[in-house]
């Protein structure tokens, strides 16, 4: 289905502009995506370079317990019990960041600790054997030690003796040594998460969180481990979309896991930033648009308009005006403007002369019809002079019979060039001046012609034999009229429209006793019956009777036809007959 808008200048400027500036938008996306793309590496980078650094921190830390423990372990072999806890005691008092310090046989006996005469067996527990089997420095978290019953972070140093293995000295840091080194850390979110080989965990930036909570989830301690040194994303197990990255402090044993929420990765106003080039783009196509809009309305749609507006007035008749002005138009509107000034002054000279000319053949034409009609009454009058000087009533029936035919058609010219269409003339007009005309032969001065006409327009070739027609039938209806046997005389003289598209004229007269005297002889050679026959033909016309006792029925019925001009060019034959009349 056709749009019509689509068709519109305005909105093919808009598509051509939005095409023009759809490289600049695209480039402008793909920065928008671009600076998505670095601020996002640029957030991953801080979350790394943040786990980072608090695993130096905690490196430092570490290395410093395993420093202690193993001067211990050096010496804790060849002490006695209570040397050893007194060692314990001294370092304890010397380091106040360690919660615990203890010396833990390979048997998993603890007899020797910071906590004086405190026993305890450690060979149940699973990490022991773990421990014993490595044989080597490792780092463990416990969420619930042993001894202080705190979350504490395990330095655990090999005791050996001529290649032996003898125990581990055994230092504890509590949570909150790590957590207040690790405070200064936290921003926007950030989490730290302290993981070692057995799989606990604690929050190193702070102590009431649920470690575990802050892990992604279904990542085991080797899956963790793998992911060292990368940012991955996935969810923790309170299900929020975190960022994570991971950090090795001592290999195999003890890693941290630093994560971000995802809201501060793509953070509520980097979209904002990010779809500043976006922005700019439409801002500008939205500014080229108001400017090319604003200069297409100024420079070419009002003038097209005004041109438009001109040519509607010019086109429906308007010719009063002082031409086209288009203010301020481009030189181009302005060839236009003086072409259709041109354009419009020639054709209303033309009109013009045209009017002159139409003016000056109508009168002549009314000129010609008043001549004609002044010749034929001159002929009828110079008849009825003829008339009153015959001295038989015959030569003055025959002369009263043409000078009736004489003047009918000089009432049809009257009529042409006394109505305001020249080129035709309205039959009820026609019909009803011959009805006048014939009015004055009437026998009867109480015989009236009763008539119902109505309009129909006709050119001269059918006005002239309708004319003729109903002159004869109307001599014809007055010479037979008579009294009914009610007394009742009168002629009626109808002509209307039927349904098939003709007109139809009737004339009826009432039968009876006759008007006219049996010894007048009007009419009597049969020449009207003649002439009414050929004006029918030359109306191309159909003529219906009807007689009954009491009146008479004379029906025309013909068909409105165009201008003929051979149908018009009627002139007598040599035997005095007019055209189309049968001999």
């Amino acid at each position: 289905m056709a749009m019509p808008f689509v068709g519109k200048l305005r909105v093919r400027l808009v598509v051509l502009t939005l095409l023009a500036l759809l490289p600049l938008g695209v480039i402008a996306l793909g920065q928008a995506v671009r600076s998505a793309d670095l601020n996002r590496e640029r957030i991953e980078q801080s979350l790394m370079d943040a786990t980072s650094i608090a695993a130096v921190d905690q490196s430092a830390k570490i290395n410093q317990a395993i420093g202690a423990g193993q001067g211990l372990a050096t010496v804790v072999s060849s002490m006695d019990i209570d040397a050893c806890r007194t060692a314990m005691a001294q370092l304890l008092e010397n380091n106040p960041s360690y919660a615990f310090a203890g010396f833990i046989r390979i048997d998993g006996l603890l007899e020797c600790s910071s906590s004086g005469d405190f026993v305890m067996d450690f060979s149940n527990f699973p990490s022991w054997s773990v421990a014993v089997e490595r044989a080597d420095t490792f780092v463990e978290v416990n969420t619930d030690g042993a001894v202080s019953g705190k979350s504490v972070m395990i330095v655990n140093v090999p005791v050996q003796k001529a290649g032996e293995l003898m125990g581990f000295v055994s230092l504890s840091m509590p949570q909150t040594i790590v957590t207040d080194a690790a405070s200064s850390l936290d921003d926007n979110g950030l989490a730290l998460v302290a993981v070692a080989t057995s799989g606990n965990a604690f929050s190193m930036t702070e102590e009431s969180i649920d470690a575990e909570q802050l892990l992604p989830q279904g990542m085991s301690f080797e899956d963790l481990n793998d992911r060292k040194g990368s940012i991955f994303y996935a969810n923790d197990f309170s299900g929020d979309r975190r960022a994570f990255s991971v950090t090795e402090t001592v290999a195999d044993s003890f890693f941290i896991v630093g994560s971000w929420p995802r809201s501060v990765v793509f953070g509520n106003d980097q979209w904002k930033q990010s779809l500043t080039p976006v922005l700019f783009a439409f801002l500008m196509w939205v500014a080229s648009m108001s400017v090319a809009s604003f200069g297409l309305d100024r420079l070419v749609l009002r003038h097209l308009a005004d041109l438009r507006s001109a040519m509607r007035q010019f086109a429906l008749g308007e010719r009063n005006s002082d031409g086209l002005t288009l203010n301020n138009a481009p030189n181009e509107f302005k060839d236009a403007e003086r072409a259709f000034n041109r354009m419009a002054l020639l054709i209303t000279e033309a009109e013009a002369a045209r009017l002159t000319d139409l003016h000056d053949k109508e009168v002549l034409l009314r000129e010609v019809h008043h001549r004609v009609k002044n010749n034929l009454q001159m002929i009828a009058s110079i008849m009825n002079l003829q008339a009153r000087a015959a001295r038989t009533d015959d030569v003055r029936d025959v002369l009263a019979s043409l000078q009736r035919r004489v003047r009918g058609l000089a009432m049809l010219h009257r009529s042409l060039y006394t109505q305001p269409e020249t080129s035709q003339v309205d039959a009820r007009d026609l019909v009803s001046t011959v009805i006048s005309d014939t009015s004055a032969i009437l026998p009867d001065q109480e015989l009236k012609i009763e008539t119902d006409l109505h309009s129909a327009l006709l050119y001269p070739d059918q006005a002239v034999p309708l004319s003729m027609w109903v002159t004869e039938a109307l001599t014809n209806a007055v010479k037979y009229v008579g009294r009914t046997s009610d007394g009742t005389a009168k002629i009626s003289v109808n002509m209307h429209h039927d349904g098939a598209g003709e007109v139809a004229l009737e004339i009826v007269n009432t039968l009876g006793t006759p008007l006219v005297a049996s010894g007048n002889t009007i009419e009597s050679t049969g020449l009207g019956a003649k002439l009414m026959l050929a004006f029918c033909r030359q109306l191309d016309g159909q003529v219906e009777t009807e007689e009954t006792d009491e009146q008479y029925v004379h029906v025309l019925r013909f068909r409105v036809q165009g201008f003929d001009p051979e149908a018009a060019d009627g002139v007598s034959d040599d035997s005095g007959t007019p055209p189309n009349v049968a001999a």
